[in-house]
């Protein structure tokens, strides 16, 4: 089994009751401490199931009513969940075909024409990788280069890994990435570029990216392109690399310009990755201008981004379960709130919660198990977009 480069496991604040009868200390009973306040392990602490009127924040998921204060704030025992972020890596085509314009087969002024297929592409790129960098490790392979002709491995610029959307941003407005400078202006020149597009080679150095291999935390592939594949490759051929992407739990979401000529291309890759167009047919999913491709890369991102936190221990049966996200609980709502699935031991987060966790507006994460936690529970800070260890920072320490 392959060894992850960086911690993987979230240690989120998960509370098991463990109340005690006989505590020491300050305080002895709830009745000796102050208003707000309760009595926990000798000392007396904040309720944390008081709202700001002085009542009582929602229920058990059993139905029956908060407990009081004594049960609601008993100490507990943080127990491990799993929060893995996904590693993602961005095939992007950058061949000499990119500089033409979406609505036609002229070629753009240069790699800032926003009429162009690169421009369209790469803008749209950054700003997916910019909106999902808390909840996604982005990584972008671009191809071909001067050093990548048929049969050439295909070296990735940014490798998948946490908070990378500043070094893609400066890998994609390189001069050196971009088609225009490289590319002979009828696209006849053959001495600083390929006019090959060897999607093949690059693919099957993406598969082999141990990053992608991670055993750790889902991977997957997103291939942007204008559709062309050349070096003599066959559709039966794509059609088993694409499989076995799907084969080695890396799924291929394919988004391509082209149409006409070079839909069966598009399809054969789309059709077996693993990762298809759900409103297709076709499989790949077609990107005719800007608002096309964030449209399309916002659905890819809500699919490989998950809402589920497995817990490490299960619950007892009939036992109250309680979820807080930023220290504010959660309902229990099929719709907006959360669910739990004993046959998983997961909590799943649902509608309008899961969105706010993809788009990293929640910064903390708490479930508790017999009663309410009473504050955020610090664990060692890991690269998942979430404040693990209760100080208001979200993954400062990991990158050290």
């Amino acid at each position: 089994m392959r060894t992850a480069a960086l911690p993987a496991v979230a240690i989120l604040s998960v509370l098991v009751s463990a109340c005690s009868a006989d505590g020491v200390g300050s305080c002895t009973s709830s009745s000796e401490c102050a208003a707000g306040q309760v009595c926990t392990d000798g000392r007396c602490v904040p309720r944390s199931d008081v709202d700001g009127g002085g009542g009582l924040d929602g229920g058990r998921r059993d139905g029956s009513a908060t407990a009081d204060a004594g049960d609601a704030s008993c100490g507990g025992e943080g127990v491990p969940i799993d929060y893995r972020p996904p590693n993602v890596l961005v095939v992007f085509d950058r061949s000499c075909s990119m500089r033409r314009q979406l609505d036609g087969v002229a070629f753009g002024t240069g790699p800032d024409d926003p009429t162009t297929r690169w421009n369209v592409a790469r803008e749209a790129i950054v700003s997916l990788v910019r909106g999902y960098e808390a909840r996604v490790f982005w990584g972008l392979m671009a191809f071909p280069d001067p050093r990548e002709g048929c049969g050439m491995p295909v070296d990735a610029e940014v490798l998948p890994g946490p908070m990378n959307a500043a070094a893609i941003e400066a890998e994609l407005l390189r001069d050196q990435i971009q088609p225009f400078g490289l590319c002979g202006p009828d696209n006849t020149d053959t001495t600083t570029q390929p006019r090959d597009t060897p999607t093949v080679n690059a693919l099957t150095s993406a598969m082999a990216l141990p990053a992608l291999s991670d055993p750790m935390r889902p991977s997957f592939a997103l291939l942007v392109t204008d559709g062309g594949v050349s070096c003599g490759v066959s559709t039966a051929e794509l059609t088993t690399l694409a499989a076995s992407f799907d084969a080695a739990g890396i799924p291929l979401a394919v988004v391509g310009f082209a149409t006409g000529a070079m839909e069966a291309t598009l399809e054969a890759l789309a059709a077996s990755g693993g990762l298809p167009n759900p409103a297709g047919p076709p499989s790949y999913f077609v990107a005719e201008s800007r608002a096309d491709l964030d449209a399309i890369f916002d659905s890819i991102a809500e699919r490989v981004v998950s809402c589920d936190l497995t817990l490490t221990s299960t619950p007892p049966d009939g036992a109250a379960l309680y979820v807080y996200a930023n220290d504010m609980e959660v309902v229990e709502d099929p719709a907006n709130g959360w669910t739990y699935d004993r046959a998983s031991n997961t909590v799943s987060l649902n509608g309008e919660t899961c969105s706010r966790l993809r788009r990293g507006d929640i910064r903390r994460i708490s479930v508790s198990v017999g009663c309410a936690p009473v504050m955020c529970i610090p664990a060692d800070e890991v690269c998942n977009g979430l404040d693990d260890d209760c100080d208001d920072a979200i993954d400062e320490d990991c990158l050290l």
